[in-house]
């Protein structure tokens, strides 16, 4: 099972009016451990009041370059983002887990593909690191990038961007989209929805057919887009999600199976090790129940959608209340959420090794 290490913040650096850079140093013995593909997330953690928080960070930095780098949006009250922009300090000690994450790209050197990006605020971090990484590994491939924000001055790596734009002008186009500033023109006033999508494609991918595509943004923005992409012909396996933060909407939820004094029995195969304890039946899920017995399981954003519980079910059966992180491929393979599992069979295995 992957566990948190403590890092060393070398790095604090201020990437938007409310977003921050937290730059970690990675020693020699964990930079294998750390190795990443583009488009990866780290989860992290901070003790707070005696209280454990814990969130998942988008990677902006590329494979193979040091020191390893998050970007977090300060939320107004966030546990976690208000604490590290008012406390941490370049010396302090964060705890994180190496790399994971099924949104990320892995680009050949002879690709030749045209990607699109579509980004909605703090959704830039994972989509700056595939980019970049694309662009400097595949000297032949071509990238769009639609980026939508509030104004210029809350988007995230922004003179990075411009950067790369001018370091592969032939290759690279940017827009950026700004709800709550005015441009020189009106396509790029507003954000990414329902009626921009399709103007800003007819108007900028107008004859082009894209071999792949990334979305990062909330859920709304994120089937908006991915819809647009579909009736454009490409195809379910060639676009990329990652949803940020819990969605607000549950997308038809089952009933929590619930079934009263019936409880099943959890064997978690961890490590070469095996714990077993029994819950009721009664809604919860397996991360929680096994917290209440003294075991620690995998878990960040307990919304179904960091997929840091990821995990295999060996023997038995679960309901998944929210899936916002797993491919179909792996639902079909018995990978399963633990924050989101419910056990409807009197006895559940899961593997932790098979992951």
């Amino acid at each position: 099972m992957r566990k948190f290490h403590p890092l060393k913040i070398v790095a604090l650096e201020q990437e938007a009016e409310d977003a921050l850079c937290i730059s970690l140093a990675v020693p020699a013995t964990l930079q294998e451990e750390f190795d990443f593909l583009p488009g990866q997330h780290l989860p992290v953690q901070l003790v707070r009041g005696g209280k454990t928080v814990r969130r998942t960070y988008s990677i902006c930095s590329v494979p193979g370059e040091l020191p390893l780098r998050i970007g977090i949006r300060i939320q107004p009250g966030g546990q976690f983002s208000e604490l590290a922009s008012k406390h941490l300090n370049v010396g302090d000690t964060l705890e994180v887990m190496p790399p994971f994450g099924q949104f990320h790209s892995s680009t050949d050197a002879d690709s030749s593909k045209t990607y699109l990006a579509f980004a909605a605020g703090s959704g830039i971090t994972p989509i700056l690191s595939i980019l970049t990484s694309a662009l400097t590994t595949a000297p032949n491939c071509r990238f769009t990038l639609f980026y939508s924000n509030r104004s210029q001055r809350s988007a995230m790596f922004i003179d990075a961007l411009y950067a790369l734009k001018n370091r592969f002008a032939e290759r690279l186009q940017i827009f950026f989209l700004f709800s709550q500033e005015a441009q020189e023109f009106d396509i790029f006033d507003g954000r990414l929805d329902e009626k921009s999508v399709p103007a800003l494609m007819d108007a900028f991918c107008s004859g082009v057919t894209p071999d792949e595509a990334f979305i990062c943004g909330p859920d709304t923005m994120s089937e908006t887009v991915r819809n647009a992409l579909l009736l454009r012909g490409l195809e379910a396996k060639d676009i990329h999600i990652e949803r940020f933060g819990v969605p607000r909407q549950v997308r038809a939820r089952k009933e929590k199976p619930q079934a009263e004094g019936k409880s099943a029995r959890i064997e978690i195969v961890m490590d070469g090790h095996r714990k077993t304890f029994d819950m009721l039946i009664d809604g919860r899920n397996i991360v929680d129940a096994a917290a209440d017995q003294g075991i620690e399981l995998p878990f960040s954003c307990k919304g179904g959608v960091c997929a840091s519980c990821r995990t295999f079910v060996s023997q038995g059966a679960v309901q998944m209340e929210t899936n916002y992180a797993l491919e179909s491929w792996e639902v079909e393979k018995g990978f399963v959420l633990a924050c989101q599992s419910v056990p409807v069979t009197d006895a559940v295995t899961i593997d932790y090794d098979k992951i």
